[in-house]
């Protein structure tokens, strides 16, 4: 059976003493936020205009701006998710659902995911957690990662899981609620394969999501979670000061523009915290612990891909690397 080292946890007069910190020094004054959520559906519409061109270069050109827009409103997504791009709740809502429509995710059944993810993080109940015990394809997942071009931890480990959660929920409701956002999704593509043809537009489609996958599996999806759960304690939950230890975070230029989705550890401690506030969290733990970073994170730059990667196999922190 694994076992995990002593693992520095942050106390509760810290975590009380983190978030003081962060608000102290004001309202964040670059809403990053904004920017990117208008960033994002800038590259989408150009995207569909440069499609509407119609000539054979422009096919590359349209998929290549679809899949930057794509991996920029999986992130909207995500916050939107957890109700911190907007002060009001039907805002986040409103915005989170056009933007699942052109992510291809639910946006309920995302936001109920994400929920789950946080609250379990680091156990087996985590909807995103590497399976236990005996796979059968379990080699054959280790292959895919390995060939670099199939983003399988990124399929498997987080656009699935969230795209199928409230298809497996018990709440009749809840399924009810995702057939119908799958239901406008294919209505929307369904448009504008009548508008730009179907075999043109699913085809930029299909290579856009391909490469927005392969570039949020880089950035993202090999840092965050991968190897870091559970640790020794079998434990129904953890708080969220503990959840630390079960993510990564990597160092990223104008990572604004991504809302600061690289400070992963920081979005765990606080994960209802507007983005803007994740460079402080990050700057509190290296000024006061430092330890916390060192676990697990601090030295991994972009597109740097772990030589510990192992998707079935939990490390120890990652002071080998």
């Amino acid at each position: 059976m694994y076992s995990h080292p002593e693992y520095p946890v942050l106390t509760r007069s810290e975590y009380r003493e983190m978030f003081r910190a962060a608000q102290r020094s004001g309202p964040v004054t670059v809403p990053w936020h904004l920017i990117a959520v208008l960033v994002a559906y800038s590259l989408i519409l150009g995207s569909y205009g440069v499609l509407a061109l119609g000539s054979r270069w422009t096919f590359l050109f349209s998929a290549l701006l679809l899949a930057v827009g794509m991996l920029m409103l999986q992130i909207v997504l995500h916050e939107s998710a957890h109700h911190s791009l907007f002060r009001t709740r039907w805002g986040n809502s409103l915005i989170g659902w056009l933007t699942g429509l052109l992510v291809l995710t639910p946006s309920c059944s995302y936001q109920r995911g994400h929920a789950a993810h946080h609250r379990f993080a680091g156990t087996k109940r985590d909807p995103t957690a590497a399976p236990d015990g005996p796979r059968w394809h379990k080699k054959f997942v280790e292959w895919l990662v390995k060939l670099h071009v199939v983003p399988v931890l990124y399929l498997s480990g987080v656009y699935l899981p969230y795209l199928i959660y409230d298809l497996k929920s018990s709440s009749k409701m809840h399924k009810l609620e995702c057939c119908l956002n799958l239901a406008a999704m294919a209505m929307w593509h369904g448009i504008l394969a009548w508008l730009f043809g179907p075999v043109r537009y699913f085809g930029v489609l299909m290579l856009a999501f391909w490469a927005s996958a392969m570039l949020y599996e880089y950035l993202f999806t090999q840092h965050q979670h991968v190897g870091l759960s559970p640790v020794p304690h079998k434990r129904e939950q953890y708080r969220l000061r503990e959840q630390q230890s079960f993510s990564r975070s990597v160092r990223m230029p104008c990572a604004g523009m991504l809302m600061f989705f690289n400070l992963h550890k920081e979005h765990h401690l606080f994960p209802n915290l507007p983005c803007g506030y994740m460079p402080r969290i990050h700057r509190w733990l290296r000024q006061n612990r430092p330890d916390l970073l060192d676990f697990t994170s601090e030295h991994l730059g972009i597109l740097q891909r772990r030589s510990d990667l192992r998707v079935y196999e939990p490390t120890e922190g990652d002071h080998a690397v």
